[in-house]
């Protein structure tokens, strides 16, 4: 790491020289992977990468940006940043001074030491578990562990170092019967190491789906159906068009619906929505975003009333507002306005509730094609990948060629009930599940 931390001052020093201002974003990371396809153990792998990403603020005031995974090329970096910044963006901010971070735990040791043999051991588990029940069945295991170290310095002073270590498993089913494709699919990952009880939480939620799956059923269509979404059905399908609105991109390009409405209570009472990088030992757990700015918890919706955009230097600077600590990047890309760890809070029913009372509804788990529509305008479309048949308060049956579409924010303003129970969906979104009208089913 000293060779690194040697290049990023070599790399502040040279860029102040023909700049105005300079920032230095360094990352240093590494993993090891272990895969099952289709039952057999298929890969073994272990990835090293390290680089350097320069920003600076030309004596004209404007951007410019270059990285590299190559830390013996200094001046080339220095100068391409120079060459770009006569073609950049009106610098709108100064970059930021030290400050107090908030200390977040991010880093488990013991990630790191688990052993590719125990990694082998888990995904033979997950094989041998889902294939003693469903003999036919393809499965895909993928489990891996990482740990990172990313420094941040600037030209008012600004030096952070950040380290996180990450766990992940996931898991999925696939049974091909005749002309029928069935795909289930689950995961768990976290900063600190998975227990074997994590596991098996991931292995029961996919048994689930898999045995509610074996008899097929034909969809209810309507534009007033019950719909439970589950937490991966809310993070396919509501959740995207929903941060949409709220990104300072988009609030300063005016696509957002949300540019009048901060304040007000636009949504259901039951519906609280945050960011929250200060929740420790997750895989988005930060003290300070990628630009220097101290992280904080972002209100985003609280008892239904808009709280305020996701911002990064820039756009806030645009907003004529304050960065509220959301500025983060890839090596090769500027920061943006992003989210990290995003939370949904719970509400009072049980599993059992989420159906109790619905003589007709669906449940929607996995979606194909998400994305669809106008994001911005918060609409959505797609297809269900995995969704099912609730008949008189139970689960009946797998529903195929079945598509949703609507409005998030009229979703999400018809909320009938949110469970007691949250999911950690891929590491950053914690959600329950959530049953709502205002969804229209449609065959597909």
């Amino acid at each position: 790491m000293s060779t690194v931390q040697d290049t990023s001052e070599r790399l502040l020093e040279s860029a102040s020289r023909v700049s105005r201002s300079a920032e230095v974003y360094s990352v240093d990371s590494e993993s090891r992977t272990v895969e099952f396809e289709a039952n057999r153990a298929k890969n073994i792998g272990t990835r090293q990468s390290s680089g350097h990403a320069l920003r600076i603020v030309s004596d004209g005031g404007r951007l410019g940006f270059a990285s590299t995974t190559d830390g013996t090329r200094v001046d080339e970096l220095v100068e391409r940043a120079s060459v770009v910044s006569d073609y950049g963006a009106e610098a709108l901010f100064e970059f930021p001074s030290q400050s107090d971070y908030p200390e977040v735990e991010s880093s488990d040791d013991g990630v790191w030491d688990i052993a590719e043999d125990a990694m082998l051991e888990v995904g033979e588990s997950i094989e041998e578990r889902v294939l003693s029940e469903f003999d036919g069945a393809l499965c895909d295991v993928h489990i891996t562990v990482s740990r990172h170290r990313q420094r941040l310095i600037n030209s008012a002073g600004v030096d952070i170092t950040q380290t996180g270590t990450q766990h992940g498993v996931s898991a999925g089913a696939e049974i091909i019967s005749g002309t029928d494709m069935l795909s289930v699919w689950d995961g768990a990952s976290a900063a600190s190491a998975l227990s074997n009880g994590d596991v098996d939480v991931l292995v029961a939620r996919l048994m689930t789906n898999l045995r509610h799956s074996q008899r097929i059923v034909p969809a209810p269509v309507g534009d007033d159906i019950p719909v439970v979404f589950t937490p991966q059905g809310f993070v396919g399908a509501l959740l995207p068009p929903l941060l949409s609105g709220f990104n300072g991109q988009n609030v300063v390009t005016g696509s957002s619906p949300l540019i009048d409405r901060w304040g007000d209570e636009m949504l259901d009472v039951s519906l609280t929505v945050y960011d929250d990088p200060l929740r420790p030992m997750t895989a988005a757990s930060r003290g300070s975003d990628d630009e220097g700015v101290p992280s904080k918890r972002t209100p985003l919706v609280t008892n239904g009333v808009i709280g305020e955009p996701i911002l990064d230097l820039q756009t806030a600077a645009k907003c004529g507002r304050s960065s509220n600590g959301c500025g983060l990047r890839g090596l090769s890309t500027t920061p943006s306005p992003s989210t990290s760890y995003v939370c949904v809070a719970p509400g009072d029913l049980s599993s059992d509730g989420m159906f109790e009372g619905v003589a007709s509804g669906i449940v929607v788990q996995q979606l194909l094609g998400a994305g669809q529509g106008n994001q911005l305008g918060g609409e959505f479309r797609a297809n269900l990948s995995l969704g099912f048949l609730i008949e008189s308060g139970e689960i009946a049956g797998r529903v195929k060629d079945t598509m949703i579409s609507g409005n998030v924010y009229e979703v999400l303003s018809r909320i009938e009930g949110m469970s007691s129970e949250t999911q950690v969906v891929w590491g950053s979104r914690e959600v329950p599940s959530v049953r709502c009208r205002g969804v229209e089913v449609a065959a597909a």
